[in-house]
């Protein structure tokens, strides 16, 4: 069967990559959208380093995936 999309198959050269799997449970978001929210409210009137630090632990909420818990293969779920 053929696939009548346009939309084109990328190959990845046999490699395989590896597979992003969520990592961060319900009460640990909770957590960090507290903290990263407050660091990132700190950052617009202080140090711009407190406001990205904030925004980095924003963003592993959104997504669910810390990449520190990734590397040493933990999860809170």
């Amino acid at each position: 069967m053929e696939d009548s999309s346009n939309v084109k198959r990328v190959e990845s050269g046999g490699k395989k990559l590896p597979e992003m799997v969520k990592n961060i449970g319900s009460t640990d978001k909770n957590i960090r959208l507290g903290a990263g929210g407050a660091l990132f409210l700190v950052g617009l009137f202080g140090s711009k380093i407190w406001l990205v630090l904030g925004l980095i632990i924003l963003a592993t909420v959104y997504f669910g995936i810390c990449p520190i818990y990734a590397f040493l293969k933990h999860d809170t779920l």
